[in-house]
């Protein structure tokens, strides 16, 4: 069985996405769900026997390290999980087709991971481009033809500088077969920095890191919730981080001079997304923005040159997909249960949804990196291992270096405050006259909700002995680096028992001194209206307009930082000289062709 893993991987969740174009969907369901459980029984098969890589007429097709086994085992565990979630309460007119095009991307997300050749594995990148782009196009708003369209023209248009910069890389590395673990390039030369840029743009417009990331929040906001979820907020990250981590270990050789653009870069992406997701009313928008945001913190570790940071970007990209993913599917309980996913349309559903609410609060505790849960401990090393890295550097890269650190750091305050105010926008406060009959969402919504919730707490309190010790260590010894070393004094386990501790005082506290008295409120002497109802948006709304925030936020809404738009307007541009250049007289012809023919001589 060993010598077939790697094809059964991808061909039994293709063959069942093939076979669910002709079957009932209650069919394709059941099929789907046995396909990602035995694709993840296959995952943890190839993490135990790791067998040689796949050859076809000599040539090497598909290959498995660590690296690859991780990301592997995580696209089945999140894929099942959120599978789980879709089971019941899919919008009917998409089922038929959300139960083809799952599997499918499954499979050629899974292509990805264990492609050793060039050829086969940009094939795989590009299909599974091809997935997400109709994936956006089952959304049921106005914007989804127009999101779609973005989103396939920056995923789409980023896989054809991939195939440029794989290109120029078996140019430069000549005599390897394509191999992608035979190429190891030093940026020493033009083409090899021309290269690297070509292939840093595709792994940023995958993961969306700035700027390449403004599809991201759109088709948050516009494709259904289960695609927010399984796509950009799990299985696109991991694609995309796992090819910047390929970059940066194998492809090629980076030096210090490159780490610092990627961290500047992944700062960058921390600190502009989580701005633009404070001030987000549509709460599928602020997700969205957050999925950028948390992108920038494993770009950081990932791309800085410093193993325990390395290690602390590719946990983190686990912790995000595990907690971002829980995010979307709360709010995608309470959006199926309200018809809305606006944040000033909801408020109070913690009393009617308990279940949901205590779920999107760990997911909210552990982006905003609270101990001791999952996101904690992940940014945690991120933030010592730089600091690590600031001790080796010079005094002007030291400067450079803390500037990015400080801007993470103030990232994860503005989350931390973002989160408070969809929390209370969503299940504290008021709750409106409107929703006063909604009830708990169906119990497979829970269900997906309460295991990534486990999974966030679990990876926060025994973070070292699972996820590290089984999943990341071992891809930090296969490169041959040193053992994980943990500075400070953190302990998790102690950490749960202190805020134990607090919450039994203050339980006690509150039992022995209750004295509560409800009573209606009033304002000027009567009953106050439905639009005096305070909400949870409200005070982030004077941020919008502080200065110079207010100028930048015009900018941005107008679109000005928008990769998509100005490459739009460039095009619109050149097309509108092109066609002043041609206006059918046949004597300008000749001369274009006077003026080139001489250019081509010259250049002879």
């Amino acid at each position: 069985m060993a010598d077939n893993l790697y094809l059964l991987i991808i061909l039994v969740p293709f063959f069942i996405a093939l076979v669910n174009l002709i079957l009932p969907v209650n069919i394709r369901k059941i099929l789907t769900f046995l396909a990602l459980l035995y694709g993840l029984y296959l995952s943890y098969q190839l993490y135990v026997v790791q067998p040689a890589t796949e050859n076809f007429y000599f040539e090497p097709v598909f290959a498995a390290d660590q690296l690859s086994i991780f990301t592997l085992i995580f696209i089945q565990i999140l894929s099942v999980i959120i599978l789980i979630f879709s089971l019941k309460g899919l919008e009917k007119q998409i089922e038929r087709a959300f139960f083809v095009l799952y599997p499918m991307t499954v499979a050629f997300c899974n292509g990805v991971v264990i492609s050793e050749n060039m050829i086969v594995f940009l094939a795989f990148w590009g299909m599974s481009g091809i997935t997400l782009y109709l994936f956006a196009l089952l959304g049921r708003t106005a914007d989804t033809p127009q999101t779609a369209k973005k989103t396939f023209i920056i995923v789409g248009g980023s896989d054809a500088f991939l195939l440029m910069g794989f290109v120029l890389m078996g140019f430069i590395h000549a005599g390897n077969e394509w191999s992608l673990s035979a190429i190891h390039i030093s940026l020493n030369s033009g083409w090899a920095i021309v290269a690297f840029i070509f292939v840093l743009m595709a792994a940023f417009a995958k993961a969306g890191g700035f700027p390449m990331h403004t599809w991201v929040p759109q088709f948050s906001k516009d494709a259904p919730v289960e695609s927010a979820a399984f796509l950009p907020a799990s299985l696109d990250k991991l694609l995309g981080i796992y090819l910047l981590a390929r970059m940066v270990t194998t492809l090629f050789s980076i030096d210090l001079l490159v780490n610092m653009i990627i961290v500047t870069l992944g700062a960058l992406t921390v600190i502009t997304a989580v701005m633009m997701a404070m001030i987000q009313h549509n709460g599928r928008k602020l997700l969205g923005y957050h999925a950028v945001s948390q992108v920038g913190y494993m770009i950081m570790g990932v791309g800085s040159g410093s193993v325990l940071a390395f290690a602390g970007g590719l946990f983190h990209m686990i912790n995000h997909t595990i907690y971002k993913s829980n995010l979307f599917l709360t709010l995608g309980s309470v959006e199926k249960k309200t018809q809305s996913n606006n944040l000033d349309d909801l408020g109070g559903l913690g009393r009617v949804m308990p279940i949901t609410f205590i779920m999107a609060l760990i997911g909210a505790l552990s982006i905003s990196g609270i101990p001791p849960f999952n996101g904690f401990f992940s940014k945690w090393m991120i933030y010592q291992g730089l600091l690590q890295k600031t001790a080796e550097l010079t005094a002007g890269y030291q400067i450079w270096m803390l500037v990015c650190l400080i801007l993470a750091i103030f990232g994860s305050a503005l989350t931390l405050a973002s989160f408070m105010k969809f929390i209370h926008a969503v299940f504290l406060g008021q709750l409106p006259e409107n929703l006063k009959t909604v009830k708990e969402t169906v119990f497979n919504h829970w269900l997906a909700t309460g295991l990534l919730s486990l999974l966030c707490i679990v990876f926060g309190i025994f973070a070292v002995q699972i996820p590290l010790r089984l999943f990341i260590a071992p891809i930090v010894a296969e490169q041959g680096w040193a053992v994980l070393g943990f500075p400070g004094l953190y302990k998790p386990l102690l950490i749960v028992l202190l805020f134990l501790v607090i919450f039994l005082i203050g339980w006690l506290v509150f039992m022995l001194t209750r004295n509560i008295r409800y009573d209606d409120v009033y304002l000027g002497g009567m009953s106050p209206s439905e639009k005096f109802r305070v909400l949870g948006t409200e005070f982030y709304n004077e941020v919008r307009s502080m200065q110079p925030f207010k100028a930048l936020y015009d900018a941005a809404e107008k679109r000005f930082f928008d990769v998509y738009e100005l490459g739009k307007n460039l095009t619109f541009a050149l097309s509108g000289l092109l066609q002043k250049l041609h206006p059918g007289q046949l004597q300008l012809y000749l001369l274009y062709i006077l003026i080139g023919t001489l250019i081509f001589i010259w250049v002879i």
